[in-house]
């Protein structure tokens, strides 16, 4: 499935469907909705929308003129016939000098002739209801003549057309598709912009035109979230950072299309600017585009975007000022924007743009823009160019970099292994790896002190995706499908699978309703889990020996989750979306009683990564900030300093004086009371996952051997402790 067919886009809102028994979509069995295979090959329309779906893409029936409809005439129903014919796979040749149109089709040659009510097919000639028009340079036909010549189902309820090879919808039984199906394909509103002063509710119509961009990396999987707007008919403008390190993206409107972009049109590295391109002329209504000449403190502005990747948050303030931000120029202001805002808009009273909206860098009501200015040439002349003629720049100076591991000759100290390991965890008290095979689905155990794997599991049937140590027991996590903002909550599921670390068998399990992504268990007897699909989803927490489900709060897919040592509480930081937040789940007996986010939103750019110090005092993030960690609401997750970054952390409370970060091949010792780094130690390949047991630093990394042009991963023994 590539990056536009993650399924309907249905998917995104109705989510009471997901799990909608169907009764005559299946005889002997009752299944759940699956719009995906339920809409395949379809064509769906709109009576007046030029938007269309083909087998579940977004697509527009005529990308240079928006005007080619289905419309109803004498209470007839003509759609366009070339769209329609060749999204079903036919071919369409038209003959100006005798007004016919030749449709081929699965050996059937199909005859029609403007102005006549009857059609040909394969010779024999047919009745129509109503002739084909000819209408603004496009052929129209009666809904009937695709049901009858191309042998298709046709199903037609309030303006509301899908043409497939099956029967797939019924009026009284699936009202509710049909409304949804009106509201994504329903033509967008005029713009209200007219140079005069709008009221706020009026700005907030240009919601329409401001968009999400999902960044995603060389595997389609989504790495984060920013806005972007409406420049141009199929330009979007955004900031640099959102499109920075992403090898793709995907253009998602409030009326939940979604389009594929094509790439980088232009980019102003220095006022953190770019233009993004969609693969398809979309007909998203550009905004006005005004400028900030005369832009004066203590004068109105909207801000509209994207915040935490919901759509679309509107909010209202003045510009309080004009500030210089290493040599950026930007536009200050009160309305307030949160993370994944970067890249909105930002409106004066008459509803033109101003500023592209950064999120907030400085605690308070202090919020950020790019003026519009910066761009304007940019949007005047492609705006002028044939939307084809559009060139883009290489994607591959935008993509997340991916450095070579380096070579390494094995030694007493590092030992490379078959196996493929992203991730691992140790008994803290013995010599022991348990380690997840990515290449053989399968769970090993490394003796430390022997230096080999002493023993593996059998092949799972579904990828083992994380693992965690607890109570003399190894919990597994799978999840029934791969990760998706658009797999909700009917549609989700996976496995806890509980192994005895001795024999690596399986030893007990249960099913969950969410898609297992990251996983802690205290000593109690609890594991919590979070899913890694549906956008806002859960995390949940269960008892280990009923399975019993115990509690459940929200957070946003792909959430990471660290136990503090208390085991009182579980912190966490997003992943998909930027800039990020950590939150806090209180806990208690197992259940999640209070949860509540920290004090910042944009101020402190996080990366995914997450630690505590073994003192529990503090929490460290990858990007080098340090925040406390408290049981008070008043002082916890409040900022407390910084370290060196990171890309990868270890603790252990055993050992409450130290604990260790890294980056690529280089290690820091961190005082646990100063935070200061007391020693540095470096590895032969780059590292991938650091490990502490009661007396041994160990790294996993990623080395070529010597020898040979292959990738391997090995464990290599750091230190004593």
């Amino acid at each position: 499935m590539n990056q536009m067919k993650r399924g309907l886009l249905i998917f995104i809102t109705i989510l009471s469907l997901l799990s909608y028994p169907i009764s005559g979509y299946a005889q002997a069995e009752t299944k759940e909705l699956n719009f995906e295979d339920l809409f395949s090959e379809a064509v769906i329309l709109s009576i007046g929308s030029p938007n269309a779906i083909y087998d579940n893409e977004d697509r527009i029936i005529d990308e240079n003129n928006y005007n080619i409809v289905p419309y109803v005439k004498n209470q007839r129903t003509l759609v366009p016939l070339r769209f329609i014919s060749e999204s079903l796979g036919a071919r369409v040749a038209w003959n100006q000098a005798t007004s016919v149109a030749t449709i081929t089709h699965a050996g059937k040659e199909i005859k029609i002739t403007l102005g006549s009510k009857t059609v040909i097919v394969n010779g024999k000639k047919t009745a129509l209801d109503a002739p084909a028009e000819y209408k603004q340079g496009r052929t129209f036909v009666p809904l009937r003549v695709i049901s009858e010549t191309l042998g298709k189902k046709v199903f037609y309820n309030r303006g509301v057309l899908v043409i497939s090879n099956k029967s797939i919808l019924n009026a009284n039984r699936d009202a509710e598709i049909v409304d949804y199906l009106k509201f994504i394909l329903e033509p967008y509103t005029k713009s209200p912009y007219t140079g005069k002063t709008l009221s706020n509710k009026q700005i907030a119509g240009f919601e329409q035109s401001v968009v999400l961009l999902e960044s995603l990396d060389r595997k389609g999987e989504s790495i984060g979230f920013g806005s972007a707007f409406a420049v141009g008919y199929g330009l979007f403008l955004t900031n640099y950072h959102v499109i920075n390190e992403a090898s793709s993206y995907l253009i998602i409107t409030g009326k939940d299309q979604v389009y594929e972009a094509a790439g980088i049109v232009a980019v102003d590295k220095k006022n953190d600017l770019a233009l993004v391109k969609a693969k398809i002329r979309t007909n998203v209504p550009p905004l006005h585009i005004g400028s900030t000449q005369n832009l004066s403190k203590g004068q109105a502005v909207v801000a509209i975007g994207s915040p935490e990747g919901l759509q679309n948050k509107v909010s209202t303030g003045v510009v309080s000022g004009f500030r210089v931000i290493d040599n950026q120029r930007l536009i200050q202001f009160t309305a307030p924007i949160d993370s994944a805002s970067s890249g909105g808009a930002l409106f004066d009273k008459k509803g033109a743009v101003i500023g592209v909206t950064l999120s907030g860098l400085e605690e308070g009501n202090l919020n950020f823009a790019v003026p519009i200015d910066y761009s304007k040439s940019w949007i005047s002349k492609y705006n002028s160019m044939t939307f084809s003629n559009i060139s883009l720049l290489n994607q591959d100076q935008f993509r997340e970099d991916k450095p070579q591991p380096p070579t390494v000759t094995p030694d007493g100290n590092v030992n490379v292994l078959d196996e493929v390991v992203q991730q691992a965890v140790t008994d803290p008290s013995k010599q022991v790896i348990y380690a997840i095979d990515d290449r053989e689905s399968t769970i090993f155990s490394y003796d430390i002190t022997q230096k080999k794997v002493v023993k593996i599991s059998y092949s799972f049937d579904k990828p083992p995706r994380k693992l965690v140590y607890a109570r003399g027991e190894l919990y597994v996590i799978f999840s029934d499908g791969e990760y998706s903002p658009y797999r909700f909550d009917g549609e989700q599921g996976g496995t806890v699978k509980v192994l005895d670390p001795i024999t690596l068998k399986v030893k007990d399990e249960w099913d969950v309703d969410i898609d297992p992504y990251d996983i802690v268990a205290d000593e109690a007897g609890h594991v919590y889990i979070t899913s890694g699909s549906g956008q806002w989803t859960f995390m949940k927490s269960y008892d280990r020996s009923t399975h019993k489900e115990l509690s459940s709060s929200s957070v946003y897919h792909k959430t990471n989750i660290i136990m503090h040592p208390s085991e009182n509480r579980i912190y966490s930081v997003d992943t998909p979306v930027s800039p990020r937040d950590i939150d806090v789940f209180r806990i208690s007996e197992g259940k999640i009683t209070t949860t509540y986010d920290s004090p910042y939103h944009g101020d402190y750019r996080l990366s995914t990564v997450i630690g505590i110090t073994p003192d529990g005092k503090y929490i460290v993030n990858g990007a080098g900030f340090v925040f406390m960690a408290t049981n008070n609401k008043n002082t916890d997750m409040y900022y407390a300093g910084t370290i060196d970054p990171f890309e990868v952390v270890v603790a252990n409370k055993i050992h409450t004086n130290k604990f260790f970060t890294a980056t690529k091949n280089k290690i820091n010792q961190v005082d646990t009371k100063t935070l200061t780094t007391t020693k540095t130690y470096k590895t032969q390949g780059t590292i991938v996952k650091l490990l502490m047991t009661k007396t041994q630093l160990i790294a996993i990394t990623k080395v070529t051997v010597a020898g040979s042009s292959i990738s391997k991963y090995a464990i290599e023994l750091i230190t004593k402790l």
